[in-house]
């Protein structure tokens, strides 16, 4: 089993992002390149190192809606994440470090909601690619390798629930509708998603009515999903397309907290 994670994040058009603005929002320091580690605790008191790099040969993640065979693209900062010690009340460190590079991630799209970013732990990667859109169709699926905790829990209540005040509303909808057989995906990002859900069949799907969002409401929406789902869940997978195009693919999820 891991103890260390990897995060990959960029800034599709414009400046690329720098170490330094970086740090600036996980880990407030001057010149973040020459110090090896950062620390920092999570939210269930565990501690974790942070490093942050810009060496070219770091930069290279997984590509998203490239040509066929594509298997990597440049990010602009690779974040290393290590658990320094856990507390006597963990009992999960693996699902810890997962959690904790999910609130890293929540606060770099926070920063800039333009940005998208992969993070790896234990072999299995997490994506958030940025939508392009004035209007949006969203799709949910759902996999877990276990049945769902709570009695008659419903993806479309859940969602609905969610995506309160944002004009999304969802209807349930067949849960193998978008993917393609893992052999076929162009991209490394849909080869992922494919390749896990041929071991982890989505169980559960939802589509929404077409309703103009924005980036931030999504990230709003989804964030209040996953903590929702996270509760509900055993380590699920949940992925979210937007107008057909993946935006979000979150793996095993875990409490923020």
């Amino acid at each position: 089993m891991s103890t260390d994670a990897a995060i990959l994040v960029r800034r599709p058009s414009g400046p690329a992002l720098t170490a330094q603005e970086i740090a600036d929002v996980l880990v407030p320091v001057s010149d973040p390149l020459t110090a090896p580690w950062h620390h920092r605790v999570g939210t269930d008191g565990s501690k974790f190192r942070i490093r942050l790099s810009a060496d070219p040969g770091d930069l290279a993640g997984p590509a998203v809606a490239g040509p066929p065979g594509d298997g990597q693209r440049d990010y602009d900062c690779f974040i290393h994440v290590s658990i320094y010690w856990t507390t006597e009340d963990t009992d999960d460190s693996l699902g810890s470090l997962r959690a904790f590079c999910r609130s890293l991630v929540a606060e770099l799209h926070g920063a800039w909601p333009e940005a998208e970013s992969a993070f790896e732990v234990d072999d299995a990667y997490s994506y958030r690619i940025l939508p392009e859109l004035s209007e949006g169709v969203v799709d949910l699926r759902l996999g877990s390798e276990a049945p769902l905790t709570a009695p008659g829990f419903s993806l479309v209540e859940a969602a609905n629930r969610a995506a309160s005040g944002t004009g999304l509303v969802f209807t349930e909808d067949e849960p193998g509708r978008h993917l393609a057989p893992s052999e076929d995906a162009g991209d490394s990002v849909t080869y992922t998603v494919s390749s896990r859900a041929e071991g982890l069949p989505f169980a559960a799907g939802a589509r929404s009515g077409a309703a103009a969002v924005d980036a931030r409401q999504l990230d709003g929406f989804t964030e209040r999903l996953l903590a929702e789902l996270a509760r509900h869940t055993a380590g699920a997978d949940l992925a979210c397309w937007v107008n057909d195009r993946l935006y979000r693919y979150e793996v095993e999820l875990t409490p923020l907290g």
